[in-house]
């Protein structure tokens, strides 16, 4: 049999030169460190700072730690359940310590489907899929673990909750209104040292112990170990320790070359020293440190302004960019223009104006309808992107309107006002049962965003493009195609 994995219209290219090279846009998708794929070595002898660069359509993304190296000893990259599955399975080193839909598709490709991730327990359309044969594991597979890289869930109602479940609309067939299915992209496990809640709709309290609670839980129903036999409090703190010292970042944009250098400060290594503590720039002004909020979220690439003033700035060649790139008045110019758009788009990102409505999570919280605020006024952790306390925004993604055809529709009835609403994803209201909370989620931290597409909580944004033209959209913002064009150059070098 042969086999073919088309991605472009030339099949699966990748072409990364590091620094200064031309071409068109690319899929925002990771394919480093998988045997499939040869990687230009331009690329990787830019890299000076990191462990096991993650290669993505941007450039190169990499992994540091506070101890310098990742232990493979520690339990994230061990079995702690009874099938072949770790933590890695779906937070891959490569894949921006999350699951890309690239990723999952080549691994299925390369083992017919039978690799430790195509298991029927939380992955496929239905835990009692038909897995009998490769093309019935591709038909069960395909529209939610290969297309969007999902995990599935099983969800029910509890009789306390402030609302029924009146219908669901399961293309599978299998959900009830008892029982019914959800689907989720997992949340990358680096930078939650620098986090105020994890996962897409984790509620209140310590990160660390969420963390814990997250090894036993996620060990029981994803590795299947039996509960009976808990996870050893030493083998939880030292994973717990582990995730907590692991930093990630886009390190090197394919045209602009090192994140780093020219007064930059981008890349893993800041990002490790970045300060942060719960409440930190709160938007209400509660920061314990008696800070103001500032929009001024990101600073990254303040150094850069100078390339928008002046399209002839000359750079650091030999710490930008690969041995042996050509010094010539092109490729200065190139890395000039692609430096100016990443400034203008840290610009748009902290202070383009735009009108926030219908957001529970932000209009209600501040009692206002409609709230003037920017990128930053969700995403106001400094050189981060999270949000510094535990908050949930529902933003729409989970709206019927946006639901894909392949995930459950679940309609729920309000027990006090009658109002009825169908979403794809109940949102933190699935742990809480809170009416006000259907259909929120927390604002994801944004560093290394470039290494693990597809986006929102069900991957419903195949590239980061998409993810600016939603909001777009949504809150009436009327970028330029040159604004997208920045704020996208800056997104991916995050």
């Amino acid at each position: 049999m042969i086999k073919r994995l088309c991605l472009t219209s030339g099949g699966l290219v990748l072409l990364l030169a590091g620094c200064g090279t031309g071409g068109g846009p690319a899929d925002d998708s990771t394919v480093g460190a998988t045997p499939a794929i040869e990687v230009s070595p331009n690329v990787t002898a830019a890299v000076t700072s990191g462990l096991e660069p993650a290669i993505n359509s941007a450039g190169v993304a990499e992994t540091v730690t506070t101890t310098g190296t990742i232990d493979r000893t520690n339990s994230f990259f061990q079995q702690l359940g009874t099938n072949a599955r770790t933590c890695e399975t779906c937070h891959g080193t490569n894949q921006g310590w999350s699951l890309t839909a690239l990723g999952a598709t080549i691994l299925f490709v390369q083992s017919d489907g039978l690799a430790p991730l195509f298991l029927p327990h939380d992955e496929g359309a239905r835990p009692d899929g038909d897995l009998s044969t490769e093309i019935s594991r591709l038909i069960d597979f395909g529209p939610t673990t290969l297309a969007r890289a999902l995990t599935r869930f099983t969800r029910t109602n509890p009789a306390t909750s402030e609302y029924n479940v009146t219908a669901v609309n399961d293309p599978s067939g299998f959900s009830t209104t008892a029982s019914f299915l959800s689907f989720r992209r997992p949340t990358a496990t680096a930078n939650e040292a620098l986090v105020s809640s994890v996962t897409w709709t984790a509620g209140p309290g310590l990160v660390r112990n969420a963390l814990s609670g997250l090894v036993g839980g996620a060990a029981n129903l994803h590795e299947q170990r039996d509960p009976a036999t808990p996870v050893p409090p030493d083998v939880v703190q030292a994973q717990d320790d582990f995730q907590l010292g692991v930093f990630f970042a886009q390190s090197i944009d394919n045209v602009a070359g090192r994140l780093d250098t020219d007064g930059a400060t981008g890349g893993p290594t800041n990002l490790m020293a970045q300060p942060f503590h719960l409440g930190i720039n709160d938007i209400q002004g509660l920061d314990p440190s008696g800070q103001p909020f500032s929009p001024d979220v990101f600073n990254l690439f303040d150094a850069w302004a100078v390339y928008n003033q002046d399209g002839n700035h000359d750079h650091d060649h030999a710490h930008s960019c690969p041995a042996g790139t050509r010094d010539d008045d092109g490729h200065r110019h190139r890395v000039a223009a692609a430096r100016a758009a990443i400034y203008r788009g840290q610009q748009i990102f902290n202070h383009r104006q735009f009108n926030i409505s219908g957001v529970n999570g932000l209009n209600n919280l501040l009692g206002q309808s409609t709230v003037t605020g920017t990128c930053s006024t969700c995403h106001n952790s400094p050189n981060v992107g999270g949000h510094s306390v535990v908050r949930m925004f529902d933003v729409g993604t989970a709206d019927q309107i946006n639901c894909g055809l392949q995930l459950p529709l679940v309609t729920v009835q309000n027990k006090t006002t009658n109002e009825t609403r169908s979403v794809c994803d109940l949102g933190r209201a699935n742990g809480s049962h809170l009416w006000a909370e259907i259909g929120t989620f927390r604002a994801p931290p944004l560093r290394g965003l470039a290494a693990r597409p597809p986006y929102f909580h069900d991957g419903q944004a195949s590239r980061i493009d998409d993810v600016i033209n939603y909001f777009d959209r949504r809150f009436q913002i009327g970028l330029s195609g040159g604004e997208k064009n920045d704020l996208l150059a800056f997104l991916r070098a995050l």
